[in-house]
């Protein structure tokens, strides 16, 4: 039986067969294109082979059927049109096709996987602006945001896509003469290493930045999350590690590394200075404008210090520029000092809306325990007067999270209102009654978002902050199988301006509403 791609094209030169040049392997049958090659797996949730029709009714030029697949879906489908080839456990041996099919070798480019529950999405992004800064090249971003150039990013369903479409996307980023990218930054999510989504990919660089409580529905504990994180670097042939030892997990993942990798320790503890290679965070200091950061590092034999004076905000954040300082190094880039101060913040991470004396509306994405507890004392060392939070949590997803989130945003925030975010399908009283469990005082509960955010800069007072936890750089809320149009950004933005302009925003939200 076939079981890789030279094999497959063999078959097909006997049968005098010829792909057309534009064909791509395609795992989704609604996203199949006239001259594709739809690929037919064993899921988790459905066979794909039940799509044949639907793939060859769609113009696809050779079908690849997994041998796990029922073969009552596909007995007899290759006659219609379209070659139909059975492969050896195809969900194991698709890797190795697809890196073969898009050439991989041929299309070769530094690559950068970035891995850790929170700033995957600013570290990329802040990558991609500084080899703009210090090399005048575009750096290609796969993750949360969408995929390509930071400014003209095309959305993604999924933080790191599937493995056909991630070879896909490195083949047409290397053969962007347009653009000419200088590499690939990409976002690698535990899923997507469970799932084999980047097997047989070799990283430059792998990042490792924390492990905090999520997704825990999906594998089940901590110690089987932080197996999934560490594949990164014990089974992708990372040549390069940048980690952070701060955080007990990276200071295992450093144990783990193979003998042949080059590890950079990142942290503020004195610790980091006791490894050969570091950076070392001497000292951050947060004021109205950003952050002053200073660095002491050794790398590769060379050692110096740095200060960078950051526009952006969080002290998080410290981490993750000192990540891409490090990384920068490792690649080679000429950078400056001075190249950091045009750094920009990330959409949806910690982006403040500031209009005269009213309260700063802060939009953030974070919706884990770790990333809301950050972002809250962050806008401490950043803002002065009280603090509101406003976020919620996801429905059909992890509900261990509710309570430990209700806990920190009661401990940190002055006041607390529950919303909606993403209830899905489960009930949003569920929701909310799981996060009430994690809280003691008084608090609002506002399902709607809208509604949420407009109350809550009717109550805030001019020095007071408010943080809108959840959504970020999300266009969208999923309320029960429907998804609904919705910017947090633009609607965040309009309501504050309408409010400086002296209206009544309560009768602007309900224009909103009404679509007005």
């Amino acid at each position: 039986m076939l079981t890789n791609w030279a094999q497959i094209k063999e078959q097909l030169l006997r049968s005098n067969f010829k792909l057309p040049a534009t064909a791509q392997m395609v795992q989704d049958s609604r996203k199949l294109k006239p001259g594709d090659v739809f690929v037919a797996l064993v899921g988790y949730l459905t066979d794909g082979s039940r799509f044949v029709d639907k793939a060859i009714h769609s113009g696809a030029s050779l079908i690849l059927v997994s041998s796990n697949c029922d073969e009552v879906h596909y007995q007899n489908r290759g006659a219609q049109g379209a070659p139909l080839l059975v492969i050896e456990d195809l969900e194991t041996n698709l890797p190795s096709i697809a890196r073969e099919f898009y050439e991989f070798e041929q299309n070769r480019m530094p690559i950068v996987g970035i891995t850790g529950t929170n700033g995957k999405t600013s570290i990329s992004h802040f990558l991609a602006q500084l080899s703009e800064l210090a090399n005048s090249q575009h750096l290609a971003v796969i993750g949360t945001m969408g995929t390509g150039r930071i400014d003209q990013l095309v959305p993604a369903e999924n933080t790191t896509p599937g493995v056909t479409e991630v070879y896909q996307l490195i083949q047409q980023f290397s053969r962007d003469s347009k653009t000419n990218y200088s590499g690939v930054a990409m976002e690698v999510s535990s899923h997507a290493l469970h799932q084999s989504r980047v097997k047989g990919i070799s990283f430059d660089v792998g990042i490792f930045t924390n492990l905090t409580l999520d997704h825990l529905d999906y594998h089940g504990s901590m110690e089987q999350y932080f197996a999934a994180k560490a594949k990164l670097f014990t089974e992708y042939a990372t040549k390069r590690a940048v980690i952070n030892i701060d955080d007990e997990f990276g200071q295992r993942l450093l144990d783990m590394l193979p003998e042949y990798a080059l590890a950079v320790a990142v942290g503020r503890s004195k610790q980091v200075k006791a490894y050969s290679d570091y950076v070392h965070i001497v000292d951050s200091e947060c004021h109205a404008q950003g952050i002053i950061l200073s660095l002491d590092w050794q790398i590769g034999g060379h050692r110096d210090f740095i200060e960078l004076q950051l526009p952006i905000f969080g002290e998080f954040n410290g981490f993750n520029i000192a990540a891409v300082f490090a990384t920068s190094i490792l690649l080679g880039w000429s950078v400056q000092a001075t190249h950091f101060s045009f750094l920009k913040s990330v959409p949806g991470r910690l982006e403040m809306y500031v209009q005269p004396k009213l309260p700063i509306a802060v939009v953030d994405y974070a919706h884990t325990p770790d990333a809301l507890e950050q972002s809250i004392q962050s806008l401490r060392q950043h803002c002065s007067g009280e603090i509101y939070t406003i976020f919620g949590c996801g429905g059909d997803r992890d509900r261990s999270k509710r309570r430990v989130m209700a806990e920190i945003a009661e401990r940190l925030s002055d006041h607390v209102i529950i919303t909606n975010d993403n209830p899905r399908t489960e009930s949003q009283e569920r929701i909310v009654a799981d996060i009430l469990t994690g809280l003691t005082g008084q608090h609002k509960v506002i399902y709607d978002r809208k509604e949420a955010i407009v109350d809550t800069l009717l109550r805030a007072k001019a020095e007071d902050t408010i943080l809108i936890a959840g959504k970020g750089h999300e266009t969208y809320q999923i309320i029960g199988p429907v998804s609904h149009e919705y910017d947090e950004r633009a609607f965040t933005n309009q309501i504050l301006q309408a409010l400086a302009d002296g209206k009544d925003i309560r009768l602007e939200l309900e224009k909103i509403k009404a679509g007005l």
